[in-house]
């Protein structure tokens, strides 16, 4: 009896000792909590003004600031170094010296010195085609839906990657600035395997002779254009074509393109087909290599399963 009230008399005793330790460790894990949520919160905040500041370059046009934000080994999911990248960045900016972009940053999420950021971007600009020895003005719009990847490096963040997850640029000419098109494309796609492309015109007038194309393009560089085949578009203003996904283990364009023409009477009573209006679409389908796991040996007296690209 007595040894069971001094065991009771101990447990008194250390009991508060023992709360109080608790205490301290929750107060120290709540404290440490604060501190890594205030750290998440300022690299949040530094992603986030790293690519406001990568927006103000690039609707500047200045390339070599623009360059200080990659890293030297920037590689992104098409296969681009830094080199090609920028690139096909000034390309852009010589054929359209006005354009226009804007952002929106849809999420950021930090894991140690790295981080993840998905946004939403898009572009404007103008433009002028010769057709006939006729000046027609053009209009480019793209958007795309996009994820870069950055690494903190000493005190600055760097964009050391990023990948397109869905891409649409449209440009149009004359009479085609003010007709409705789509291109109904899957965004992703296995290697070899065949996807249709649909080209969708909505035409408000009848008496437009409208012939349309779509061709595929492998997402390389340099660029190599897809061999364009026009025919009449059908009443429906529906064309579509099948195509099969590469084996190279690169993404692929699908470029869509309509001429609108009309009949047109010259001065000597002659007819003559006129090109009104000219319309660009270039989709993204983004490829998924096809391996195969099921082959298996024995190595060393263990299974090892291995992955073998599909030819």
């Amino acid at each position: 009896m007595k040894k069971i009230i001094l065991t009771l008399l101990t447990l008194l005793i250390v009991s508060p000792v023992c709360f109080a330790s608790d205490n301290y460790i929750a107060y120290i894990d709540k404290t440490t909590g604060k501190i890594f949520a205030k750290q998440q919160q300022s690299m949040d905040k530094e992603v986030r003004n790293l690519l406001k500041k990568q927006l103000n370059y690039t609707n500047t046009y200045d390339l070599e600031g623009l360059k200080t934000l990659y890293t030297n080994n920037y590689y992104n999911a098409d296969g681009f170094d830094k080199t090609m990248y920028f690139d096909l960045v000034k390309k852009t900016w010589d054929l359209y010296p006005d354009i226009k972009y804007t952002m929106s940053i849809d999420s950021v999420s930090i894991v140690g010195n790295t981080a993840i950021a998905s946004v939403s971007e898009s572009a404007q600009a103008t433009t002028t085609e010769k057709v006939d020895e006729i000046e027609i003005k053009g209009y480019l719009k793209s958007k795309s839906d996009s994820i870069y990847y950055l690494e903190k490096i000493g005190d600055n963040w760097f964009i050391t990657s990023d990948n397109i997850i869905s891409e649409e640029t449209v440009l149009t000419y004359g009479e085609a600035n003010d007709i409705k098109m789509e291109l109904v494309v899957p965004q992703l796609v296995q290697a070899g395997k065949e996807y249709t492309a649909s080209l969708n015109v909505f035409l408000p007038d009848k008496k437009m002779l409208t012939i349309g194309s779509i061709g595929q393009e492998k997402i390389t560089y340099p660029h190599v254009n897809a061999d364009e085949i026009f025919r009449k578009l059908p009443e429906s203003g529906i064309l579509e074509r099948v195509f099969k996904a590469n084996k190279d283990n690169l993404n692929e364009y699908t470029v869509a393109s309509i001429g609108i023409t009309r009949a047109r009477v010259n001065k000597n009573k002659e007819i003559k087909l006129m090109v009104t209006g000219l319309g660009y679409i270039i989709t993204r389908t983004n490829v998924i290599p096809t391996k195969d796991f099921s082959k298996v040996k024995q190595q060393n007296g263990k299974k090892e399963t291995t992955a073998k690209l599909v030819e």
